[in-house]
């Protein structure tokens, strides 16, 4: 997810407007998407220009809003792109094909750390 995302690369600022709000870090994450991944150093703004903390960040977030045990990479890709309800939302669907050419193809980049 990282790889469709940014590329795995931590974006320069870290923080850019698209055309529905304010996206940061390697994985594009938003505000309210930090909050529900636990809030981590408390600061949003130095949590997103800090790679473990956007990767600690989507894990969290994904193991909250995941819970079914045969859960496939799909279901975290769109549910990652899509919110709570992204999993069923055909909206996610581009961005779930952008992850699945990476796994499909073996596309990485490792993360800058």
């Amino acid at each position: 997810m990282c790889w469709a995302s940014s590329n795995c690369s931590m974006p320069t600022p870290p923080c850019k407007m698209n055309g529905w709000g304010e996206v940061c870090g390697p994985w594009a994450i938003t505000q309210p998407y930090w909050i529900d991944g636990g809030r981590l150093f408390n600061d949003f703004y130095k949590c997103v220009e800090d790679w473990k903390c956007n990767e600690d960040t989507v894990r969290n977030y994904l193991n909250f809003y995941v819970t079914d045990p045969d859960a496939k990479c799909q279901d975290y890709a769109r549910t990652h792109a899509g919110g709570p309800l992204g999993a069923w939302n055909d909206s996610t669907l581009p961005y779930w094909y952008s992850v699945k050419e990476c796994l499909d193809y073996g596309i990485f980049t490792p993360a800058s750390v």
